[in-house]
């Protein structure tokens, strides 16, 4: 929620014939002497203050402010202007100090209530700000702004569903309180409840159609929702209001790259990178879509400048690593999975990929120690307990083994792949019973596969177990 501007000044350009003197062409130093000289007239270091508040330069504001303040102690106007202006210049423990002078001045003013409850706010002093804005609402019981900023306390404070109560409020008593739209929708998304949050921005963008922020909102939502195509549709709009905004840019390339439109995502994210070039999650996005387009060399300077940025970013070791993985450059590849594992170890994938990587190098033992660390880690993930057990066949840990693809079998019923390793296991290790259960299962689920598993498996072709395949007879 937004300070209100100050009330009843024009935009017309300073004026030489106001005033006492002539002050357009004098320098801040030169007509802060002369107000304080009492050269310039009340009325005139009023208009210069609302002037420069007006036009954002706050800090300008807040001398002529202070000047007003020593010959007017007693107007709570002057001390409320004075604490806006100390707001905006984010300097709230004196903003709160004047809004409290104008307070003690003047107690009943409801906008000076809803001013120092925003301030309280942002000190972190919620429940005085919550007071404040009860105060307002025992004045004014139909106050839309305070029953609106108190649904802001909530949202600041992550009390998104009690925030949603106090917006959908203010929304029965008018349902064109923009404001409480837009935070609705954003309480919506926070909350996961993406449908509702969508309904929301829709109906502040039909209110505030060229608010670049309302779409680029959207658009997030849209892409939570996985409807890429309408949240590029969305950040296209943002862009149309804005195109110097880097966000849109950045999180439009994530929507191109889910709808696998590499060219573009790469577009979005190089826009991204001219705006904003130490963002290193853009070069690391951008490093991810030349990595699936197999531009490998550009994917390795995307993934080499978001660690220049941010060298403890394990992401982007990792996503270095897998392409120099793709690239058979296995001893960098090794490096930077190491180097990703000691900043995030407790992230399965990645000793996954350590595994394979010591595997192919023909580092069966620490192959295997790394595959144990993935499985202490994910107990479920059906890929590794294989695998691990095709390594375990290849060191010739064959019970090992057979209990890994065993585990790999009950995980995952639907992957042939696994049926077939547990025979292959059951049969070198004489355990006919298994080997042919497993075989049973193999030839029964995959089809398409029995001519493989009859040419692998010659006892299918013989034995009685299999007299229900007919066509695999000898």
């Amino acid at each position: 929620m937004s300070f209100l501007d100050f009330e009843d000044f024009d935009d017309e350009p300073l004026d030489s014939t106001k005033g006492d003197r002539s002050y357009s062409d004098m320098e801040m130093e030169d007509l802060l002497a002369a107000a304080r000289s009492g050269d310039l007239s009340l009325e005139t270091i009023e208009e210069l203050a609302n002037y420069h508040y007006d036009h954002g330069n706050f800090e300008h504001a807040l001398t002529f402010l202070e000047v007003l303040a020593e010959f007017s102690p007693f107007s709570a106007d002057v001390w409320e202007r004075k604490g806006m202006a100390l707001n905006n210049l984010g300097r709230y423990q004196q903003a709160l100090e004047a809004f409290e002078q104008a307070e003690s001045l003047n107690p009943y003013d409801v906008e000076l209530l809803l001013s120092k409850g925003i301030t309280l706010d942002n000190l972190g002093r919620s429940d005085e700000a919550m007071a404040c804005f009860e105060r307002v609402l025992v004045l004014e019981p139909d106050n839309d702004e305070a029953l609106f900023s108190q649904g802001v306390v909530h949202e600041r404070k992550g009390q998104y569903e009690a925030a949603i109560a106090v917006f959908k409020d203010v929304l029965r008593r008018n349902p064109d309180h923009r404001d409480s739209w837009y935070e609705l929708g954003y309480c919506y998304d926070c909350s996961d409840q993406l449908r509702d949050a969508l309904v929301s921005y829709d109906r502040y963008l039909a209110l505030m159609p060229f608010n670049a922020n309302a779409w680029y909102n959207r658009g997030i939502v849209l892409n939570r929702l996985g409807w890429y195509r309408r949240a590029v549709e969305s950040y296209d709009t943002a862009l149309v209001l804005q195109e110097d905004f880097a966000s849109v840019w950045y999180n439009r390339g994530n929507s191109c790259a889910n709808l696998k439109w590499l060219e573009e995502a790469v577009f979005c994210y190089r826009r991204t990178l001219e705006m904003e070039p130490d963002d290193e999650m853009a070069w690391h996005n951008l490093g991810n879509a030349y990595e699936e387009m197999e531009r490998y060399d550009d994917a390795i300077s995307a993934f080499s400048e978001a660690l220049n940025l941010e060298p403890d970013h394990y992401e982007s070791l990792y996503g270095r690593g897998c392409v120099y993985d793709a690239m058979d450059k296995l001893d960098s590849a090794l490096e930077d999975y190491a180097a990703a594992i000691a900043l995030a170890p407790d992230l399965g994938e990645i000793w996954h990929a350590r595994a394979d990587v010591e595997y192919s190098l023909g580092l069966i033992e620490q192959s295997l120690s790394s595959y144990r660390r993935v499985l202490d880690l994910e107990p479920e993930n059906s890929e590794a307990w294989l695998d691990y057990s095709e390594t375990l066949y290849e060191y010739g840990m064959l019970h090992e083994a057979l209990s890994a693809a065993g585990r790999a079998r009950e995980l995952e019923p639907d992957w042939a792949d696994a049926h077939i390793l547990y025979a292959r296991l059951a049969f070198l290790l004489r355990s006919r019973r298994k080997g042919i259960e497993a075989l049973q299962f193999a030839l029964e689920h995959f089809p398409d596969l029995r001519q493989h598993i009859a040419k692998e498996f010659p006892i299918v072709r013989t034995h009685e177990a299999f007299a229900d395949y007919p066509d695999l007879r000898q």
